[in-house]
């Protein structure tokens, strides 16, 4: 039988050292979408993050606030969902897709950029700090060359009780085939949820509204759609109140290839995961 480990770190922890590079001048932020849209032209690919966490956890209001600083200063193409482990158990399960082996190790918090290819364990030492380590990961992650050139357009439409259709047209721009996991995450822009200190979190998972792969000849394109109904069970939760205003849907496409990762690490354990690349983000807010 797998063992779980859940850790909670007490202290600063990995890239906290690090600094962060000041905001792109070249930076340009469109409003289409009361403003979920952001563009550098310096930037080879939005950026996405999933922020793992749970209430019981001291140190993860730290991580929260942070991410959420950087995302509404507009200053980067850049998305993020926060999985908070031990409310849903659709986060729980993503959270578990970051380690394999004897044992499963999920620190929390930690932060995953682009399907893991880097990560940030623990926290900062204040939320200044904090926010400084994820610029220069969010800034290294946006200049790495996706596998394959992609284009990914989401659309949501509202239509009564608690259901909606997420529609998603991904093209293939590069040469070759391309072979991907397409994820629509939605969201609650406040979250029915609080942390550890009472404050709701911002951009939590509720459940994928699609969630396959995909496969995708040069310079094809195919449009999937998906139907999120909050009366039905989503793990072991139902979401029949939920608010078109309050809700958004973030979709992603990792490729099918494997590298391999290194999470937390102590004397006793070391996470090991696998990571699958995500080489586009878009997101939509309900219409």
């Amino acid at each position: 039988m797998k063992k779980l480990v859940l850790i909670g770190l007490i202290s600063t922890l990995v890239i906290v050292s690090t600094v962060g590079a000041m905001p792109n001048s070249n930076s340009k932020i469109l409003n289409e979408t009361k403003g979920y849209v952001q563009y550098t032209s310096e930037f080879t690919h939005t950026v996405f993050a999933e922020e793992c966490t749970a209430q019981w956890c001291p140190n993860c209001p730290t991580a929260s606030e942070a991410l959420y600083n950087v995302y509404e200063s507009g200053d980067y193409p850049f998305y993020y969902v926060v999985l908070v482990d031990d409310m849903t158990s659709i986060a729980e399960k993503r959270n578990r897709d970051y380690s394999f082996g004897i044992f499963k190790i999920i620190a929390f918090p930690t932060v995953y950029f682009d399907g893991g290819d880097i990560n940030m364990v623990g926290r900062g030492s204040t939320v200044q700090d904090t926010e400084n380590a994820y610029r220069t990961l969010i800034e290294e992650e946006g200049q790495r060359t996706p596998k394959q050139p992609i284009s990914l357009n989401t659309s949501a439409i509202w239509e009564e009780n608690a259901k909606f259709t997420v529609t998603v047209t991904v093209t293939n721009d590069g040469s070759s085939p391309y072979f991907g996991k397409l994820r629509s995450y939605v969201a609650e822009i406040e979250s029915r949820w609080d942390d550890y200190l009472g404050n709701p979190y911002h951009y939590a998972l509720l459940d994928f509204a699609i969630n396959k792969y995909v496969l995708l000849m040069p310079g094809k394109t195919k449009t999937i759609s998906g139907v999120f109904d909050g009366k039905e069970k989503h793990g072991n939760q139902t979401y029949p109140d939920i608010t078109s205003e309050n809700l958004v849907v973030i979709s992603t496409i990792s490729h099918w290839v494997p590298h391999f990762r290194i999470g937390y690490q102590s004397d006793e354990y070391t996470q090991r995961y696998f990571a699958h690349y995500v080489d586009q983000t878009s997101a939509a807010v309900l219409v």
